[in-house]
C-alpha cells in the first residue's frame, strides 16, 4: 500500500510541474511526509503545509529561472519490487 502513495505523490509532483502549477495537493501520511522533507532539504520544493480540515498536504513547487527545480523524476518498477 506505502509503494503507491509514494507512486502518487511522484506522479502528482510530476504533472504538477507540467502543467506549470504553484501548488498541488497530496495524501497525507508518514511517508508522504518523510518523502516531502527530504525534497525540501535538497531543494526541489518551495514547502509544504498540512491541512487542517482535510487528510491533505498542500506542496509548493519550485521554479528556477522560470524552468522546474526537478528536472525528471520517475517510477521504476517491477513485478515484486518498486525502485523510485
Amino acid at each position: 500500500m506505502n509503494n503507491f502513495i509514494l507512486a502518487d505523490l511522484i506522479t502528482r509532483i510530476k504533472v504538477g510541474y507540467k502543467a506549470r502549477l504553484l501548488s498541488i495537493k497530496v495524501l497525507k501520511n508518514k511517508l508522504t511526509i518523510n518523502f516531502l522533507i527530504l525534497l525540501y532539504k535538497i531543494g526541489l520544493i518551495r514547502s509544504f503545509y498540512m491541512l487542517k480540515n482535510e487528510c491533505k498536504i498542500l506542496v509548493y513547487l519550485k521554479y528556477r529561472n522560470n524552468r522546474s527545480a526537478i528536472y525528471s523524476i520517475d517510477l521504476i518498477s517491477k513485478p515484486s519490487r518498486r525502485v523510485y
